[in-house]
């Protein structure tokens, strides 16, 4: 099998925006808050928010200050919402284009490819975050943080190569240009635990 790309290997198995349709439109304070939802509560108040249109083109929402950009994802059938750093957003921009040429999954993961490869995209740092809430509803979406870590293999880190329980970090496509660390996050992200006991 040809290894994917570490962006196009990344949003395939994340299931983020690159395999989606359209975003949804998000307007309010009530899409804003939904849209910053898979962030740690300190980067939401300034993340940017986007929203594409049915022609592919990005309509800023919010803007923010800090770096990230938060996408609404949804459809009538899945709720999913994506955050990542600005790094990426030319590549999201790129891919939102191609979905609205009515392009499925697979040849917009082809065209990524080859824009990486002719240098038409940047490739993200190692170390590059990003953010997700996905699930079949609202109500049922999981928050799961990823490290994009490309050719990293998840042994020398110390990581399991597989999912080992629902909450444990692990590394996903380990030694490959897709690689990343997968981070559940299961404890809620708007309340701090207390400090411990002086002395520990």
């Amino acid at each position: 099998m040809k290894k994917s790309t570490l962006f196009a290997g990344a949003l395939t198995l994340s299931a983020l925006w690159s395999i989606m349709a359209m975003a949804q439109p998000v307007s309010g304070a009530d899409d804003i808050k939904r849209a910053t939802s898979p962030l740690p509560a300190a980067l939401r108040d300034s993340a940017t928010v986007i929203s594409y249109d049915g022609k592919g083109l990005p309509h800023v929402v919010r803007q923010g200050t800090n770096h990230i950009f938060c996408v609404d994802n949804s459809t009538p059938v899945a709720f999913n919402i994506g955050c990542r750093g600005d790094v990426t957003r030319a590549a999201s921009d790129f891919q939102a284009l191609e979905k609205a040429q009515g392009k499925d999954a697979k040849a917009v993961t082809a065209d990524t490819d080859a824009a990486y490869a002719s240098g038409k995209l940047s490739r993200p740092p190692v170390g590059t975050m990003t953010y997700s809430r996905a699930g079949k509803t609202e109500a049922e979406a999981r928050v799961m943080w990823r490290m994009l870590m490309p050719n990293v293999k998840g042994e020398d880190l110390g990581l399991p190569v597989s999912r080992v329980n629902s909450s444990s970090p692990w590394m996903m496509n380990s030694g490959q240009p897709g690689a990343h660390i997968m981070m559940p996050q299961t404890a809620s992200m708007d309340e701090m635990p207390p400090p411990p006991p002086k002395g520990m």
